[in-house]
C-alpha cells in the first residue's frame, strides 16, 4: 500500500478512529527510544517503591481529563 493510499484511507476514517491511529503511530515511534525505555523503567521503579494512586484518585483524574476534552 502506498503512502497516498494510506493517507486517503486515514482521511476517510471517523475522527475517533483517527485518534486511536494517531496514538498507535506515536507508540510505534517511541517504543524503542532509549528515553521512553528509561521513563518506563523509572515509572516501574516508583511503583515498586510504593508510589501508587488509589482507584478513587484514578477515577477522579479520568473525570478531570475527560472534562478537559482529553
Amino acid at each position: 500500500m502506498s503512502l497516498a493510499e494510506i493517507q486517503s484511507q486515514v482521511a476517510a476514517m471517523p475522527p475517533a478512529e483517527r485518534v486511536v491511529l494517531a496514538a498507535y503511530l506515536r507508540h510505534l515511534s517511541r517504543r524503542d527510544a532509549p528515553a521512553n525505555r528509561q521513563a518506563l523503567d523509572g515509572a516501574a521503579a516508583r511503583m515498586e517503591a510504593g508510589e501508587k494512586i488509589s482507584r478513587a484518585q484514578l477515577l477522579q483524574l479520568h473525570e478531570t481529563l475527560k472534562a478537559g476534552g482529553v
